[in-house]
């Protein structure tokens, strides 16, 4: 069973406001819940429908279709759905600065930006930071499109200027990569040591004129065809490839 003020609440964290306050989110699918299970993530509740897995309706609520509907920020609701506690992150530069890291730069779409994270997950990339008008990571339509990555990637959003600061100081032989419409052809950075900062903006304006002046290399995807620009995590994806090459 589940009470109309829990439904009322757990909507509340659709919101970006909603989980600010309360310090929790939701995230959903069988596969999201069942690997935040498995985490270090400290879990609320988990709420299930009878067809769900097993393993699921174990450890989960029962409730109807109907407050499933009612809980779900998708559009197409799954059979599971869990509420958990934002985890403190807090940055090490000094790790950080020795590290591979992905920065995002005003990614505003959530599909885009779990996609991202996603993929920086199968490359081997754990640390990726986001600047204070990028979507957050714990809008349910950006965990979803994670795929349960969120976990295994340290996601830390403010001001990029600043925390792109933090690791030049740390590390003051770090190369910084920018992605622009006009640089350097991309693949200089195949095989490149193994600290430095790869800076993605948004498809439609890119990165923002601070953040590109703390760029050490200016580079672009060498394109062959007559499209103007890709997406984002398309972009991000070939760079990613590129930069993690050994």
């Amino acid at each position: 069973m589940i009470s109309k003020n829990e439904i009322k609440r757990i909507r509340g964290l659709h919101l970006k406001k909603g989980r600010k306050e309360a310090q929790q989110y939701i995230i959903e699918g069988e596969k999201s819940v069942r690997e935040a299970l498995s985490s270090n993530i400290e879990m609320v509740s988990v709420y299930v429908l009878d067809h769900a897995a097993q393993d699921l309706l174990k450890e989960g609520i029962l409730i109807s279709e109907k407050e499933m509907k009612q809980l779900s920020a998708l559009s197409t609701h799954s059979p599971a759905l869990a509420v958990m506690k934002m985890k403190s992150t807090s940055a090490d530069y000094d790790e950080m600065s020795n590290q591979k890291v992905l920065v995002l730069d005003g990614i505003r779409d959530p599909g885009n930006l779990g996609t991202i994270i996603r993929t920086a997950d199968w490359f081997g990339i754990s640390s990726v930071l986001l600047s204070s008008d990028c979507v957050d990571l714990y809008n349910p339509k950006a965990l979803q499109a994670t795929m349960g990555s969120f976990i295994n990637v340290d996601v830390l959003q403010g001001e990029l200027t600043e925390m792109i600061d933090q690791l030049k100081m740390k590390n003051p032989s770090l190369r910084v990569f920018g992605a622009v419409l006009n640089g350097a052809d991309a693949k200089v950075i195949n095989g490149s040591q193994s600290a430095g900062v790869l800076i993605i903006g948004s498809e439609s304006h890119g990165i923002s004129a601070s953040v590109q002046q703390r760029c050490s290399d200016l580079i672009t995807i060498a394109g062959k065809g007559k499209a103007e620009s890709l997406n984002a995590s398309i972009a991000a994806a070939v760079l990613m490839s590129y930069w993690t090459e050994s």
